[in-house]
C-alpha cells in the first residue's frame, strides 16, 4: 500500500472531546475525524454543507498518527462574546455580553501523518500539494487560532505482515486490535488510553467510536496484534480508522 508521510505541528492545538461542553477538554492526538478536516482544507475542499467529509472519510482514508513530541497540556481562559442576533449591546453589568471559558490546549505538539487515499487522482493530488508546502486553506490544529505547520517527509510502500510476537508499534494503535493480555508494560514509559471518534456522516453525526492507546511521549510499545504495516524504515504501524 502506498502511504504519504507528512509531519504536523503548531504551538498549540485542540481537539475537543466529545464529552466536554463548559470547560473544553483536548484529545492527545489528532482523532481521525478532524485529520479529514485538515486533509480537506489542503485540498481545498468546502467546510459549507460539510462537502470534505464526501470526499474524505472512513471508508476513503487510511490514517495512522505518530506522537513526535511529548505531550503536554496547559489550560487557557478564552474570552468570548455574545453576538445572538449579530448585535452587540455592550454592558456594564457582570453578567453582560462577555464571558471566559477556561479551555485546555495541546502544547507545542508534533505527529508524524501516515496517509492513503482510496481514490488515485484525489491522492496523487494531495501528495503534489504536501510535497510543494502548498494548501488551499489554512492548516490548522483544531481550531482556526491555532495555525499548523507541515512538511512531507516520504512516499512509502508498506506492506501488511503478521506475527505471533510482541511487535514494537511505532504508531498509535487501535485497543481492540491488541490480544487478549497482549499489552507488555515496560519500565520509564507512560501509558494512555482515550476515546476517539473514527466514522461521521455528511451530517456531522459519528457512527463509530474507538480506544486508543499509546505512550505519552512518543515512544514505541510493545503488543500482540494479529498484523501491522512495516515501513522502509522496519518501523510498525497501523491505522486508526
Amino acid at each position: 500500500m502506498k502511504v504519504l508521510v507528512f509531519d504536523l505541528w503548531g504551538d498549540f492545538g485542540h481537539f475537543r472531546k466529545y464529552f466536554s461542553t463548559s470547560s473544553p477538554l483536548t484529545y492527545s492526538i489528532i482523532p481521525p475525524t478532524a485529520m479529514y478536516g485538515i486533509l480537506g482544507a489542503i485540498l481545498g475542499f468546502e467546510k459549507e454543507n460539510n462537502f470534505y467529509l464526501e470526499k474524505l472519510n472512513h471508508q476513503t482514508v487510511r490514517y495512522g498518527i505518530k506522537i513526535l513530541k511529548p505531550v503536554k497540556k496547559t489550560r487557557i481562559g478564552l474570552n468570548h462574546i455574545n453576538t445572538k442576533g449579530n448585535i452587540w449591546i455592550p454592558k456594564q453589568r457582570r453578567e453582560g455580553p462577555r464571558t471566559q471559558i477556561r479551555t485546555e490546549f495541546l502544547k507545542d505538539p508534533g505527529y508524524r501523518c501516515y496517509i492513503h487515499i482510496t481514490d488515485e487522482n484525489l491522492f496523487e493530488r494531495l501528495i503534489e500539494y504536501v510535497s510543494q508546502h502548498k494548501s488551499v486553506y489554512t492548516v490548522s490544529l483544531g481550531l482556526s487560532e491555532c495555525l499548523a505547520q507541515f512538511q512531507y517527509v516520504t512516499i512509502e510502500e508498506v506492506h501488511k505482515t503478521e506475527s505471533n510476537d510482541y511487535t514494537e508499534m511505532a504508531t498509535v494503535l487501535k485497543h481492540s486490535m491488541i490480544q487478549e493480555n497482549g499489552l507488555l508494560i515496560e519500565d520509564g514509559k507512560t501509558y494512555m488510553k482515550e476515546t476517539v471518534a473514527t466514522e461521521m456522516d455528511v451530517n456531522r453525526v459519528v457512527s463509530n467510536y474507538e480506544e486508543i492507546i499509546f505512550e505519552s511521549t512518543g515512544k514505541p510499545i510493545k503488543v500482540l496484534v494479529d498484523h501491522s504495516y512495516v515501513t522502509s524504515q522496519s518501523e510498525h504501524i497501523c491505522f486508526i480508522n
